[in-house]
């Protein structure tokens, strides 16, 4: 699952706990200095959760849309998902997938 999280407190160890936008609460041990909110990902059942990076995930998509087109897979790139998908992967300043449109 992907959801924004916000620290609330420290552990023993010194890991961050986060609350969810959800409101679970989560070890986050790679939770950044100083930062009010944050994506994170987990499994529904974990208690740990890790911070994704926007640009990563970004950068991650650009990959994938690429590798689709690349492919051949997605040869319709008009559906509603794809160009989100695009549209985010561009929010970044990152390479447009080939054959895409915005």
């Amino acid at each position: 699952m992907l959801e924004l999280a916000i620290p609330v407190d420290i552990d023993r160890r010194g890991n961050t706990i986060v609350e969810t936008n959800s409101g679970r609460e989560l070890t986050a041990p790679g939770w950044p200095q100083d930062c009010e909110f944050q994506l994170v990902a987990f499994h529904p059942s974990s208690r740990s959760c890790e911070v994704v990076w926007i640009e990563q995930l970004a950068e991650d998509i650009a990959n994938a849309l690429e590798l689709l087109n690349t492919a051949g897979i997605h040869r319709d790139a008009n559906t509603d998902w794809y160009q989100r998908l695009v549209h985010y992967c561009n929010g970044v300043g990152l390479r447009r997938p080939p054959d895409s449109q915005d």
